[in-house]
């Protein structure tokens, strides 16, 4: 898969160590994550809280065959992960806070980390992924 893969979480539900399975992976048996293009409606839809969150970039060569593309909101094709996200899997995280609008303030993602822009509104949450 060549695109990077993302995943947001509350800053106070990423565990300190080891893996995440969150409520979805119990609900409805994957683990959501989203291609960069997709994050801004991801979170918009599915974050309705003040936050803050963290934005997790995954690492998509490490997920192996529990990595499936699938067809989701307006039928576009999501990454969906089938185990618990470990903690080693995670390349790179940022803070995500809401602006003054109420939208969520996400970095500006290139094609690689090397071109990725800081959060448009930073602020760290308490504790780092």
């Amino acid at each position: 898969m060549a695109e990077r893969l993302f995943h947001l979480v509350t800053a106070g539900d990423w565990p300190a160590a080891g893996r995440w399975s969150p409520p979805s992976l119990a609900g409805e048996g994957f683990v959501h994550l989203s291609f960069a293009h997709q994050l801004e409606g991801s979170a918009r839809l599915h974050l309705t809280g003040p936050g803050p969150l963290w934005l997790l970039e995954i690492d998509a060569a490490a997920l192996g065959a529990a990595l499936r593309l699938e067809a989701s909101r307006d039928g576009m094709q999501f990454p969906h992960l089938y185990r618990p996200l470990e903690q080693a899997e995670v390349l790179g995280h940022w803070p995500v806070e809401r602006d003054a609008r109420g939208a969520w303030g996400l970095p500006e993602l290139g094609a690689s980390a090397a071109e990725d822009a800081p959060p448009r509104r930073p602020g760290a949450p308490q504790s780092a992924p």
